[in-house]
């Protein structure tokens, strides 16, 4: 398996994904900033989704070159997101004191679909006894 850093583009609606596959190191990172910003002056996006999860190593150059395609947006006036990232990508980011790049947990829904469970149990009897009425045998 090679270690060459792959980049691939595709969009939709003013929406750009680049994808990155292999090796961002210090020999090829530099790249990924000029290709994002081909992209921002070619297409003039509103959004550019940067999916790592293919990456298979990144070092300190590589996430310099992430950290200036984010700067390269904002200057442009657009929204940049690292969609997804491998594990790799993901210590390195914390690393490097950038994981605000990552993205975020998944959002609880709004509003719970159904009650949380208390776990707590009524000690009475479920149903209150007759009082008055025939017994099961139909006798008093």
């Amino acid at each position: 398996m090679s270690d060459d850093l792959a980049l691939r583009m595709s969009g939709r609606q003013r929406q750009l994904r680049v994808t990155a596959v292999g090796a961002l190191r210090a020999d090829n990172a530099h790249r990924l900033p000029k290709v994002v910003l081909g992209l921002l002056r070619r297409y003039a996006p509103a959004a550019v989704l940067l999916d790592l999860a293919a990456v298979t190593r990144i070092d300190a150059v590589g996430v310099a070159a992430v950290v200036l395609c984010q700067q390269t947006a904002a200057r442009h006036g657009v929204t940049f997101m690292v969609d997804a990232c491998s594990t790799c990508v993901q210590s390195a980011l914390h690393a490097h004191h950038v994981g605000y790049l990552l993205p975020g947990p998944p959002r609880r829904h709004a509003m719970p679909l159904r009650r949380h469970r208390t776990g707590t149990r009524c000690a009475g009897r479920s149903r209150p006894r007759r009082s008055g009425g025939q017994e099961m045998d139909g006798r008093r």
